[in-house]
């Protein structure tokens, strides 16, 4: 569930110290940070990654081959899917985030968007979010996405099928690079109580730990 602490809460005394202030409008550079410094979630999804990307080759390569035979409803269904996923599913990933957000309990829910960056993120306004709920934000498009693309996969035997939703998987994990990079920030502070927040107006997100008691 949401905290039901206040970011006056974390800003004010004592109890609570500042880890990250990080603007929307560097969340690139701040992703990229956590990916050079963290290595477990990095690393991990980093392998997941590279098998999505050569699973993407082998289906293009393999469905232009089919088309230079005279099929081309293979190489259709992949460039289909390369448009659904940089439109559509890019909505879809956003409302996933902005659908767990609200299972957590948090509202004043919106989106951003820097063109020039091509980023595309969820916020819950002034919403702080400890660690488990920020965890099933972070995760949820991932994990409801893929088991959608499984369950199709193992369901049908539809060729076109198949080729759209393999290279629909392949793409979102480009889409999820972000999320783990968030997660990896969790990591990279292990062991502290860690609470977020997002300020729409300040186009910005705190990080704050619980100060140990000594």
């Amino acid at each position: 569930m949401r905290s039901k602490l206040t970011p006056e809460d974390l800003k004010s005394g004592d109890r609570f110290e500042l880890l990250a202030e990080v603007s929307h409008l560097n969340l690139r550079e701040f992703v990229v940070e956590q990916i050079t410094k963290e290595k477990y979630i990095i690393r991990s999804y980093s392998v997941y990654q590279v098998i999505m990307l050569i699973v993407f080759g082998v289906l293009l390569i393999r469905s232009i081959l089919i088309m230079v035979k005279g099929h081309s409803e293979a190489l259709v269904s992949v460039v289909l899917a390369i448009i659904f996923s940089f439109t559509l599913l890019i909505i879809i990933h956003e409302l996933l985030h902005a659908l767990a957000y609200l299972l957590t309990g948090a509202r004043q829910i919106s989106f951003g968007f820097i063109p020039r960056k091509f980023i595309f993120y969820a916020l819950a306004d002034r919403q702080v979010i400890a660690y488990p709920a920020f965890h099933l934000v972070a995760l949820t498009p991932f994990v409801i996405v893929n088991m959608i693309c499984f369950v199709v996969l193992l369901a049908t035997h539809n060729s076109q099928l198949i080729y759209f939703f393999l290279t629909v998987m392949c793409m979102h994990s480009l889409f999820c690079a972000g999320d783990m990079a968030m997660l990896a920030f969790y990591n990279l502070h292990r062991g502290k109580e860690i609470f977020n927040f997002d300020d729409r107006s300040e186009g910005k997100t705190y990080f704050y730990t619980r100060r140990s008691q000594n």
